[in-house]
């Protein structure tokens, strides 16, 4: 069986999208980012959907670290 997959889109600062990028991947099996938009920092987290949880922590701790992230949606 698949696992299914949530997604999140951001909007973020552009320059903070490589950061965030390389701290997804530092976390193994959390999820992925794909760059939508780059100019705009339109960014989407694809997650494994019973991580959710675990990737709205992670958002959550990168804003606690100063960077200016706007949940735009969840599905």
């Amino acid at each position: 069986m698949r696992p299914s997959l949530s997604t999140i889109s951001l909007k973020v600062p552009q320059k903070d999208i490589y950061y965030i990028s390389w701290n997804i991947d530092a976390c193994e099996g959390i999820g992925m980012l794909r760059t939508d938009d780059p100019k705009n920092g339109r960014i989407t987290v694809f997650t494994p959907s019973e991580l959710l949880g675990d990737m709205l922590e992670f958002i959550e701790g990168l804003r606690k670290e100063g960077l200016d992230i706007d949940i735009i949606n969840i599905s």
